[in-house]
C-alpha cells in the first residue's frame, strides 16, 4: 500500500497528453524543461500536472534517465507541499538528490539534472538547519549546482528563485560579511535573481510565494510590505494545474496567519 498522501486537489485537474502538449510552454515557464519526445514521458508529465505525484514519479522512473526530471519534480512537489512529516520530507529530498546525481552523470547537458541537485540539497539543508548544513559544506554544493543550471538554461525561473533564496538564507544565518567572504552570498545577487525569476514567470504562484519568503529572510520587516504584496498576488492567481493550486492555497493560508 502506498504511504504517499494524495494531493487534495487531484480530482479537480485531469490532464491527458493532449492537454499537457497544449499548455506546455505556460506550465513549464518555471523549469525550462525540454519538450518530451515519447508518449511515455508525456504521460508521466500528465500525471504530474494532475497532482498524481507518486504515479508520476513511478512513470518517470520507468522511462529511464530521460524521466528523472519528472520523477524528481513530482517527488519534490509531494515533499514540499503535501507530506507533513519532516523526517519523511528529508528522506524524499535525499532520494531526489541521488537521482539528480545519476541524471547529471549521464546527461550533464540537461539543466534540470543540476537544478534538482541544488534544490534537493537546499531543502535538506533547511531540514537539518542551514548553519549546520553550511558547516558541512553543503552551501558550496548548492550554489555550484544552481549556477550550473543557469549556465545551461539562463531562463530557468525556479533556479533563479533557488539561487536568490540561497544568498538570502546564508546572509540570514551568518550575516552579510561572513556570508560574502566565506560563501559568496550577497544581498544584491539575491535581489537580482529574485527579480529575474518574477520577470520570467510572473504568473507562477510558486515563484511569487518563494520570492516573498526569500525577501523576508534577506531583510525581514524592511521587506514585509513587498513580500505581502507577492503573496497576495500568488493567492489571487488562477491555478493551471494541481501543483499551482497547492501553491495558491499555501499563499492564502500564509496570508490568513
Amino acid at each position: 500500500m502506498s504511504t504517499w498522501l494524495p494531493c487534495p486537489y487531484a480530482a479537480d485537474y485531469r490532464f491527458d497528453i493532449g492537454h499537457v502538449r497544449a499548455l506546455w510552454p505556460a506550465l513549464h515557464a518555471v523549469d525550462a524543461e525540454p519538450t518530451p519526445h515519447s508518449d511515455a514521458l508525456w504521460h508521466a508529465w500528465a500525471l504530474f500536472h494532475s497532482g498524481q505525484f507518486e504515479q508520476a514519479t513511478d512513470a518517470g522512473l520507468a522511462v529511464g534517465v530521460e524521466g528523472l526530471a519528472v520523477a524528481n519534480r513530482a517527488t519534490a512537489a509531494h515533499a514540499a507541499l503535501v507530506e507533513p512529516q519532516e523526517t519523511v520530507r528529508i528522506e524524499l529530498f535525499k532520494r531526489i538528490h541521488a537521482r539528480a546525481l545519476q541524471h547529471a552523470a549521464q546527461r550533464p547537458d540537461q539543466a534540470n539534472a543540476w537544478y534538482w541537485q541544488g534544490y534537493a540539497l537546499a531543502q535538506y539543508a533547511q531540514g537539518i538547519h542551514v548553519a549546520r548544513a553550511l558547516a558541512q559544506g553543503l552551501g558550496t554544493q548548492v550554489r555550484a549546482a544552481l549556477e550550473a543550471t543557469l549556465a545551461l538554461a539562463p531562463g530557468h525561473a525556479y533556479a533563479h528563485v533557488a539561487l536568490g533564496a540561497f544568498h538570502a538564507a546564508v546572509i540570514d544565518k551568518v550575516g552579510p560579511l561572513v556570508g560574502a567572504m566565506t560563501y559568496g552570498a550577497r544581498a544584491e545577487a539575491a535581489l537580482s535573481h529574485l527579480c529575474e525569476a518574477q520577470r520570467l514567470a510572473p504568473a507562477s504562484p510558486a515563484v511569487l510565494y518563494e520570492c516573498a519568503h526569500a525577501l523576508l529572510m534577506l531583510d525581514g520587516e524592511a521587506r514585509l510590505a513587498e513580500a505581502t504584496r507577492l503573496q497576495e498576488q500568488a493567492a489571487q492567481l488562477p491555478a493551471r494545474d494541481a501543483v499551482e493550486r497547492l501553491w495558491v492555497e499555501l499563499a492564502r493560508a500564509s496570508l490568513a496567519l
